[in-house]
């Protein structure tokens, strides 16, 4: 029968799992290198616009404003004066590193006009000769808005960003200056060359590119180390699913075969009990003794099919081992242990009775020395009672393991081989517990016994 494998989902895929985290680290580190660069950015254009501001403010301090009131007629072109304040404003111009022009302005009936520029002009309409400079009175209707925002509120402004007009592109300033009865008279121009802007931005832009070719380098590794680690998990998880179904398909047959063969052994204890309970008018037949054996093969194998008994309660496990032992047994009794515990306690009960009595004579087991009790992995509805059985032969000078089996002592050892130590363990493994026998020290031996148990029940 052919088995339906589950649908794999799409984003499974090693390789597009791969691809999409590459994806994602490159949209993320991109995203977060380009809000860095934009604020780089920003910041060098405000270290410059400040710069700027205040090189044209101090400039303008300068400005005889008395003289500059006279300048209102395209006759003074050629005026000494004239020519030896737009001298004077050259002189300025060189000061300052890459200030391409300084002029100054005025507003007169709404409009601005130029009124001094002595600056060497660019060749900017590509004629391969240098531009037309603005002369004295000559009108400005392409001004910007921090030219008319100096001139209107008389207070120094600056370019948000660069401005274009017939003589380029430039961060522009500007700043008022008045005469010597303090009247606003206009505003010094002050352009700043975007050379200045372009050789600030390049270092930040370079180093830009580098992280983000960094970045993309890093995204390809990352990517391909998500794709090999997921397809070796991937490898890993089916050859786990291999394994864990082998071993499925184990167990179930050994269950299968442990649960046909205790059936078996169930069918044979019914067969013997009923044979041994029938009247057959002899005494002394040899068949007094089928009972017990019955009993004892019928427990064991039911508890080979994992059969339990539905009885549960409230017990107390200490009282139980007090009353299960004989007195003079030694017992020690941890403060963590419950005074109540809910289960079975006659499950309990036989279990300690196959480890500490002998299955023949009743009577307990001569190199029983010591009890204890304590609990483990204790949860907020459950924890594991362990009890340790300390054995010791009572003779010191002999150096033997005193649990394997003794021919010559058998008042002092339980046989392991027995159909009673065989249901013990069983009935032990079917309660979802483990015993476990080790050395503990030359001459005594330890049996921890480990069952699960919920806390106490309110009824």
């Amino acid at each position: 029968m052919t088995k339906i494998q589950p649908k794999r989902s799409l984003l499974a895929n090693p390789a597009l799992q791969g691809v999409l985290f590459t994806l994602a680290w490159l949209l993320v580190t991109n995203v977060t290198i380009y809000f860095i660069y934009m604020r780089a950015v920003e910041a060098v254009k405000d270290e410059i616009r400040e710069g700027l501001l205040r090189n044209v403010s101090v400039a303008a301090t300068s400005i005889d404003g008395d003289q500059h009131r006279r300048f209102t007629s395209k006759s003074y072109r050629q005026d000494p004066a004239y020519l030896a304040f737009i001298a004077y404003l050259e002189r300025l111009r060189k000061a300052s590193k890459d200030v391409r022009y300084l002029y100054t302005n005025i507003l007169k009936d709404g409009k601005v006009y130029f009124i001094a520029n002595g600056s060497p002009q660019n060749d900017n309409d590509k004629d391969g000769k240098p531009d037309e400079a603005p002369a004295l009175m000559d009108p400005y209707p392409d001004a910007g808005k921090a030219l008319l925002d100096s001139l209107h509120h008389q207070q120094p402004a600056v370019d948000r960003e660069p401005y274009t007009d017939v003589w380029g592109t430039f961060y522009s300033a500007y700043a008022p200056f008045k005469d010597s009865r303090g009247r606003f008279i206009g505003t010094l121009g002050m352009d700043l060359e975007l050379r200045t802007l372009e050789q600030r931005l390049k270092p930040i832009g370079i180093a830009a590119q580098r992280a983000a070719f960094t970045s993309g380098i890093l995204a390809i590794l990352f990517g391909a180390a998500v794709w090999f680690f997921r397809s070796r998990n991937g490898i890993l998880e089916a050859m786990r699913r291999i394994a864990e179904s082998r071993l499925h398909k184990v167990e179930d047959q050994r269950r299968r075969e442990r649960t046909a063969a205790a059936a078996q052994l169930e069918a044979v204890a019914i067969r013997i009990e009923s044979q041994a309970v029938a009247p057959t008018g002899e005494s002394g037949s040899g068949m007094d003794h089928g009972v017990p054996y019955a009993s004892a093969l019928k427990r064991y194998a039911l508890a080979r099919q994992g059969v339990r008994s539905e009885h549960t309660e409230n017990f107390d496990p200490v009282a139980l081992l007090r009353r299960t032992l004989p007195a003079d047994i030694s017992m020690q009794v941890a403060q963590n242990v419950p005074s109540m515990i809910w289960g079975n306690p006659e499950e309990l009960r036989e279990i300690l009775h196959a480890l500490c009595f002998h299955p023949f004579s009743n009577t307990a087991l001569g190199s029983l020395r010591q009890l204890g009790i304590n609990t483990a992995r204790e949860q907020l509805n459950n924890l594991d009672l362990e009890i340790f059985l300390r054995f010791a032969d009572k003779d010191n000078d002999r150096d033997v393991e005193v649990l394997i089996q003794d021919r010559d002592h058998p008042e002092h050892v339980f046989d392991e081989d027995s159909l009673v130590f065989a249901t013990c363990c069983e009935q032990v493994r079917c309660l979802g517990g483990s015993l476990v026998h080790r050395k503990d020290g030359g001459r005594s031996e330890l049996v921890v016994l480990t069952l699960p148990y919920e806390k106490f029940r309110e009824m």
